[in-house]
């Protein structure tokens, strides 16, 4: 990059050689003319600071953290950089590592209170190969279980200690097995220990035991906390089935409700409807399909975007939360047709199922009724041809 030194009356640009000036923009350390920081460029101011933070370490240190003080010199924003070793919290955290102070390892990290910045650094660490891999939402999940646990009294923790690391965790890892990592999966392994724990915390506040607790407690309780109902039914059930509540019934599944569950039969002839007929709407079906493969809502479903799927020809793979997974037959051949559909409106935009709104996805209630009635269209259907 060169600078203009002058601009002559004509408007043509000169830069300092032209002029037969000296410039007062050269680097004193590469040469190169542009914006500087002192007497350096930005990229040579960083490159001193970052090896100044390194020199402090301990040699064994310096060459375990070699590739990423490789990283930060050649770092894509060096303005940033030359204030980074001195401005930032996760900058003292390596720096304390380099001096051998905290260990270099994702335990340490852990137990550090600066938690974001550790947190940050170690982000950089795994991806440069300093520390090894490993998975963030069961760590993370541990540790908060961990300090959780340490803060309940005796009388509580005797109790929610096994249901939380044994129960609330199996069934997490199944769910994760079943239906793959969500946003929302380690959050509600939380709620369901914090619910567990509220409850307990109530029962020990009227001096009652869990064992000797009759049901009207438990009925008062949810009457005065109706959203517990559903993150304290797991609870329940293992408490119930441990023999630790042997006077309180265990809140029914809210799927469990007759009026709300369909039998297997059922769920099979609605599915081959979807899967085979072509009479219902293609949103529909394609709508159908994913909520009865996935369980997911009509909502999720209405924000899907093209960049969401993945087609290679032979699989298609699509992305909901955090992890993908593939769709069977004939779902890709349904979704491949949407896609091919000539669109009469919003022409521009990624969603899977436009809406005549410019820059937004079909309505969350159009896509939950059309779909609604095409299950119901089925359902009746099916119930004809039984009788």
């Amino acid at each position: 990059m060169t600078l203009v030194a002058s601009v002559a009356d004509d408007g043509t640009l000169a830069c300092s050689s032209c002029a037969g000036r000296v410039s007062s923009f050269v680097c004193v350390e590469c040469g190169s003319e542009g914006i500087r920081h002192g007497k350096r460029c930005y990229p040579c101011a960083a490159r001193l600071a970052v090896n100044e933070l390194f020199a402090d370490g301990t040699p064994a240190r310096r060459v375990a953290l070699e590739p990423l003080r490789v990283r930060l010199v050649h770092h894509p924003e060096p303005k940033s950089m030359v204030l980074w070793p001195k401005r930032s919290a996760s900058a003292g955290i390596l720096a304390q590592i380099l001096r051998e102070e905290i260990a270099l390892t994702h335990e340490a990290l852990d137990a550090h209170l600066v938690t974001q910045a550790a947190s940050l650094l170690r982000y950089a660490l795994v991806d440069v190969g300093a520390l090894s891999p490993r998975d963030d939402g069961w760590a993370g999940f541990n540790l908060w279980l961990d300090r959780f646990l340490r803060s309940q009294s005796d009388e509580i923790s005797q109790l929610l200690n096994p249901f939380c690391r044994w129960d609330v965790t199996a069934r997490t890892r199944l769910m994760i097995r079943r239906n793959g990592l969500t946003d929302g999966t380690f959050d509600r392994a939380r709620g369901i220990c914090r619910s567990a724990q509220r409850f307990l915390a109530h029962l020990h506040a009227q001096n009652i035991a869990l064992l000797d607790a009759p049901q009207s407690v438990l009925d008062y309780y949810l009457q005065d906390h109706p959203r517990e109902r559903e993150s304290l039914r797991n609870f329940l059930r293992w408490a119930a089935e441990s023999g630790h509540a042997t006077r309180i019934t265990p809140v029914p599944a809210k799927w469990a409700d007759p009026s709300t569950s369909y039998p297997m039969h059922t769920y099979r002839e609605w599915m081959n409807r979807f899967e085979t007929e072509e009479s219902i709407p293609l949103r529909a079906r394609i709508c159908g399909l994913i909520a009865g493969t996935t369980g997911r809502p009509s909502s999720t479903t209405a924000k899907l975007t093209r960049s969401m799927i993945d087609d290679t020809g032979e699989r298609m793979t699509i992305q909901i939360g955090r992890s993908p997974f593939q769709l069977r037959n004939p779902l890709p051949a349904l979704i491949r047709r949407q896609l091919d559909e000539p669109r009469r409106w919003d022409t521009q935009s990624d969603w899977l199922f436009p809406s005549k709104l410019r820059a937004a996805h079909t309505p969350i209630t159009a896509a939950s009724s059309t779909t609604c009635r095409s299950w119901a269209a089925a359902s009746s259907r099916c119930e004809e041809q039984r009788w």
